[in-house]
């Protein structure tokens, strides 16, 4: 095709000219042509320079092409050693490979061998260098012989405990680079293998790995050897195994692709609420995505301690234990979110893979974005609405930190996931949902088993719709911060024709630099009128002053106006409105989320009247029917005395607290400073709700506002609970703040290794509250203070430096010192006592 130069010839015609004309009259032509230039240049809108945000490239450089690995494992649990065998098949990328550097962290080899020729290794304590000779294009394999003992990528809890109450478990965590702590790999996403994986433990046990499971053969030992293998390339980091006492629930998809859904052997009741919809999502995804499930199978499986919420492991999620439970936990902690998340990483993270650390938002983001429209679907539009206003919460808080691109390497997870979730709606809006939907297709089939960077998600809606969306990548990915807008209307007529219109004046007051710019978004502007109709108007909002207006045919008064019904735009809004406007709106927007925000600004406006404020926020609590708007009703009267002295006030907080929705209940009994007599007899009653969360805040409430009934209160909330950890802390310190030694002591005994940690960081907490410590517990602290669960760890650190700060606690801690095994855990612990 011609190259099209700046001055509007091609360089054919250039050429042409060259050859046709003599020097002098080149120099003329290029002279008129630039003088062309310079006109054009003075008689329109100069190209707009870009200032964009480009990440440094951070692709890794490799010798070899890893095309399949052999990963066999044994475990030595109680010294938490890793003996293994990997063989790595591969195609030399270079002309001549010398040596072959895998990542492996404390590495033991024993051996390394070519076929039976034995090779020279070198560790280091990230590496192992395997050297020999290498010619492209000939295939070759290695073997390296192996031991280690891993502090990260594959844990072992509940193997040191010594009371052998814990469950015990071994489970790996991959994600980013951390398989190479129990195997020697190439451990970056840029390049794709198959593997198996052939695991030997106790046949007690039930072992789960990647892909179909080949085979299980019992050995004379008493072990068995589980024999898992791929048939797709995936990323190293997403190589698993998970092993402990587990049943199998076994489903299959409409399509047939079977799940095996793991839960503790000795709760089956657990599983059908744990895993309810699972096979609903994979034939939600496939028909959505038009692209089937990528691999042979799906398995799920629940760890405890887990270090973060869940992962998405290629063909097997894992999960941590707090999602695992009964049906009453599952109102409190519902894996169905986390559940729909993962599986779409099956697709977006697994299928497809991130070419280096600039792109895991689109791991992210779309497994973030698509839970969404699974609820929409299942659960209906209000809770839609309801997500993406968490996601531009959150987005916008990061945006009052610092102004960062979603593609900067600090951007955070509330960008990585939040906002990029919503940017995808945005996106979704402005192209259109059947046509966002095919040029995903598009994207997915183009990348099979690839991988991929942001520039090819951009590209596939070139290619697929012919669309040219540089500007919106480029303001709401390249760049950073968002768009805050001023809104003020007024009616207009026009004085030749006499309609009559209202017009919008729509300004962007963010800060506009290189990296921050003036958005260029599409936007509805919608006016409701006194008789009930409404007219719309979608109008591009790109200057930093925008006009904009919506008829008004039949010349009515403004009931109410929105920008942006629906809150698509991720955004900051200054739009000021009486309070006929709020009301009318909090009545009238058809969209819940419209209703909300009026029902927000209403509940905040003090310059209402508090009798007019209650009555309408009373009115909405029995209107709506989603928990949102209902529980901002209940958490504005619960907190405010002023509002109470109303009847009508009582009477929706005594609705509330025995509402049908958990989430309502939750409002209520979260928001109530004190429990007021009147009030009493219908909090006593939560006691026995149906959500573990509700007892426990119950129980708090009711014990602060009625001392001397607190250990009843206990007793009641424990037995409704049958002794359910989040209820029995609460009540054991109810009881040892009156003097129950033996209360005291169970709460040291949950604040120990036998137990998960978010047992234990309750416990850690009730004891702080109560402002005791002994030996032994000083002793759990510093273990828990150096566990490889973070979350575990920080709460162990803030409960160390509160009773360290007390001096008769201080030498319970110091005393403990010279016992822990590592000197950097020795000095850490005695510069944080200081």
């Amino acid at each position: 095709m011609p190259i099209e130069t700046d001055i509007g010839m091609t360089a054919n015609d250039v050429q042409h000219l060259r050859c046709k004309t003599t020097v002098k009259q080149f120099v003329v032509l290029v002279a008129l042509a630039l003088m062309a230039l310079a006109l054009r240049s003075q008689t329109s809108d100069p190209e707009r320079i870009i200032s964009r945000y480009e990440l440094p490239s951070t692709e890794r450089e490799r010798v070899v092409d890893f095309e399949r690995i052999r990963i066999a494992v044994r475990f030595d649990p109680a010294h938490k050693r890793v003996m293994g065998r990997v063989t790595y098949f591969f195609l030399p990328l270079r002309t001549v490979v010398d040596s072959i550097v895998l990542d492996g962290v404390r590495m033991s080899v024993t051996s390394a061998r070519r076929g039976t020729q034995p090779l020279r290794v070198q560790t280091t304590d990230s590496t192992v260098v395997v050297y020999g000779r290498w010619e492209y294009p000939n295939r070759d394999s290695v073997t390296l012989d192996y031991e280690c003992i891993p502090r990260r990528g594959l844990y072992f809890p509940g193997w040191d405990d010594p009371t052998n109450r814990k469950r015990k478990q071994i489970w790996t965590q991959g994600q980013p680079f951390d398989t190479r702590h129990w195997v020697p790999i190439y451990d970056y996403p840029n390049d794709k293998a198959m593997t198996e994986t052939i695991i030997t433990f106790d046949s007690a046990y039930t072992v789960l790995s990647n892909g179909v499971l080949r085979s299980k053969r019992r050995n004379s030992d008493g072990t068995i050897t589980w024999h898992y293998e791929m048939t797709k390339p995936h990323a190293t980091y997403l190589i698993m195994l998970a092993i402990g006492k587990y049943g199998v629930l076994e489903r299959r998809t409409g399509r047939g692709i079977p799940l095996r859904l793991h839960y503790y052997a000795d709760h089956p009741e657990w599983a059908e609420p744990t895993y309810r919809y699972s096979a609903e999502m994979v034939d939600f995804l496939e028909k959505l995505l038009g692209v089937p499930y990528p691999w042979d199978s799906y398995a799920q499986v629940p760890v405890q301690d887990y270090i973060a919420g869940a992962m998405e492991n290629t063909t097997a999620t894992v999960f941590g234990d707090f999602f695992h439970g009964d049906i009453r936990s599952m109102l409190d902690r519902p894996y169905i979110g986390v559940n729909m998340h993962e599986l779409t990483h099956q697709w977006f993270g697994d299928f497809i893979t991130q070419r280096d650390e600039r792109s895991i938002w689109l791991h992210e983001s779309f497994a973030t974005f698509y839970p969404k429209l699974f609820f929409r679907q299942f659960f209906g539009e209000d809770i839609y609405q309801w997500m993406r206003r968490g996601e531009q919460n959150a987005a916008l808080g990061a945006g009052n930190n610092n102004a960062l691109p979603i593609l900067h390497r600090n951007a955070g997870t509330a960008r990585i996931y939040s906002k990029g979730s919503a940017v995808l709606d945005m996106l979704m809006d402005v192209v259109g949902e059947e046509q966002f939907h095919r040029a995903i297709q598009h994207y997915l089939r183009h990348h099979a088993y690839g991988t991929v960077e942001t520039r090819d998600f951009e590209q596939a809606f070139a290619d697929a719709l012919g669309m040219n969306l540089q500007w919106f990548f480029d303001q709401w990915l390249y760049r950073g911060g968002e768009p805050s807008y001023r809104i003020r209307y007024q009616p207009v007529s026009n004085p030749q024709t006499g309609q009559q219109s209202v017009e919008f004046t729509v300004e962007q007051t963010q800060v506009n630099d290189a990296l921050q710019p003036l958005f260029r978004m599409p936007v509805v502007l919608e006016v409701h009128y006194s008789d009930g109709s409404s007219q719309r108007v979608r109008a591009w909002i790109a200057n930093r002053t925008e006009h904009v207006r919506v008829p008004n045919p039949q010349k009515q008064d403004v009931a109410f106006a929105l920008f942006d019904p629906g809150s698509i735009i991720l955004k900051r809004i200054d739009f000021p409105k009486s309070a006929d406007e709020l009301i009318a709106q909090a009545r009238l927007a058809p969209r819940m989320i419209d209703r909300y925000d009026a029902l927000e600004a209403l509940a905040a406006d003090s310059t209402i009247g508090d009798s007019l404020k209650v009555h309408v926020l009373a009115e909405r609590f029995r209107a709506e029917r989603f928990h949102a708007p209902r529980a901002l009703v209940v958490r504005t009267i619960a907190r405010s005395q002023a509002l109470q002295r109303f009847d009508v006030a009582r009477a929706v907080l005594g609705e509330a607290i025995s509402d049908r929705d958990v989430e309502v209940r939750r409002a209520a009994i979260t928001s109530l400073r004190v429990v007021p007599d009147w009030l009493r007899p219908r909090v006593e009653a939560l006691l026995a709700d149906s959500s573990y969360a509700v007892v426990a805040l119950a129980l708090e409430r009711l014990a602060a506002a009625n001392p001397d009934r607190a250990l009843d209160y206990a007793d009641r909330a424990e037995r409704a609970c049958n002794g359910k950890a989040r209820v029995s802390i609460v009540a054991d310190r109810i009881r040892a703040e009156r003097g129950d030694r033996s209360a005291l002591l169970r709460l040291v005994d949950h604040a120990s290794p036998s137990f998960e940690f978010t047992t234990r960081d309750q416990a850690m907490n009730a004891l702080r509250a109560l402002n005791w410590c002994d030996s032994t517990l000083a002793g759990y602290l510093i273990e828990a203070r150096f566990h490889f669960n973070q979350r575990l760890a920080g709460v162990a650190r803030d409960v160390i430096a509160f009773f360290a700060r007390q001096a008769q606690y201080r030498s319970l801690f110091q005393r403990q010192l010279d016992g822990l095994p590592e000197r950097w855990q020795r000095e850490q612990l005695e510069d944080e006592l200081q």
